[in-house]
């Protein structure tokens, strides 16, 4: 429970579904800028500051369920913040939801609540599970436009095995609705935005406290080598970003590319973001993966399913787009689906015309 809509009327589901429900928060980390030369206010994480503490306690009390607070603040930090730090610093962008399921919610919290004698832990994630013949299906919720199946991918058939996703058959309207019907404090509580250790959403000016390696300035090159400019430090740039280059003139160009081991930052015409093919590696496939099939594929999460084939190398996959996709982004996670149904994704490598 973060004290937030969904994960409130999550609890109530199940309780009048019959379950017996206990309430977890989760103290994860938050930044701590006492030592830093700042004068930027510090803002907790809403999804698990004290005013969310006290929210979610309030909703459990309006439920009548046991109510516990678990602190994750250190493995959090670990496999979650610094892994989104070194990724920035590596060049590519991170998908830090993904991790944060798999490690935190996926591995953590479901052992904690294991250790309570717990039968399952549900959240309020929009997604939905399905069962069929001893195996697990993870599908789209019914509500596409709120679906989070995308930051999923990283779940196992052991994990979807003890999940529950009671939100998921419902769209975000609904829950408001239910929320606002069974008076939970959480009706009217505005939702988080963006990554949840970076409340102020100033990517830029965290990685500018924290990926030091970043903040070099270095060469600005086009597609065919020449040097065309000075950036201001890669830690500013993401690829497909056209404003704020600094390079003036009529000519629009675009990062295509930062190329971190070398300090340069490579940019180039609307067309040079255009990829085809792309290869991924750290696979997870929640379900037996198809075999020279047409397949979904999703690039980043708000983007179209598009079609795609797999070929399956050594240590990676090779992907090959229809159509040609716009700002493929090393870092950032490819998913994979089947109509509705999730079967698995790993993490962008690099991408080929």
């Amino acid at each position: 429970m973060s004290g937030g809509v969904d994960s409130s009327v999550a609890a109530a589901l199940l309780k009048k579904q019959g379950y017996d429900v206990i309430g977890i928060f989760m103290k994860l980390w938050t930044e701590d800028r006492s030592g830093l030369s700042t004068t930027l206010e510090v803002k907790e994480n809403i999804c698990c500051s004290a005013e969310a503490a006290t929210t979610a306690r309030a909703v459990a009390d309006k439920l009548k369920i046991p109510f516990y607070v678990v602190n994750f603040q250190d493995e959090f930090k670990k496999s979650v913040v610094d892994y989104y730090i070194n990724e920035y610093e590596q060049g590519r962008t991170p998908n830090p939801c993904v991790i944060c399921n798999r490690d935190i919610k996926g591995e953590l919290l479901m052992k904690k609540v294991l250790d309570l004698e717990a039968d399952f832990l549900a959240t309020g994630h929009y997604a939905r599970i399905d069962s069929k013949n001893r195996k697990y299906h993870l599908l789209e919720s019914k509500d596409k436009n709120k679906d989070q199946t995308y930051f999923l991918w990283q779940l196992t058939q052991k994990h979807l095995s003890k999940l529950l996703f009671p939100v998921g058959e419902y769209s975000k309207s609904e829950i408001r609705r239910l929320a606002a019907k069974w008076h939970l404090p959480t009706a009217e509580r505005k939702e988080s935005q963006g990554i949840c250790f970076i409340p102020d959403r100033n990517i830029s000016r965290f990685l500018r406290r924290y990926a030091k390696k970043m903040l070099k300035p270095g060469p600005i090159i086009d597609t065919e080598d020449k040097k065309i400019g000075i950036h201001s430090g890669l830690i500013d740039y993401t690829i497909g970003q056209r404003e704020r280059l600094g390079l003036g003139g009529p000519k629009a160009n675009f990062v295509v590319k930062l190329e971190s081991s070398i300090n340069t930052l490579v940019v180039g015409d609307e067309k040079d973001l255009y990829s085809k093919t792309l290869f991924a590696d750290s696979l997870n496939w929640i379900v037996t993966p198809p075999r020279k099939k047409t397949i979904g594929g999703k690039i980043r999460y708000g983007h179209r399913i598009e079609k795609c084939k797999i070929k399956n190398l050594s240590n990676k996959i090779k992907i090959e787009f229809v159509k040609p996709q716009r700002a493929i982004t090393p870092g950032q996670s490819i998913v994979f689906y089947q109509r509705e149904e999730i079967v698995g994704g790993g993490v962008i490598k690099e991408s080929l015309k």
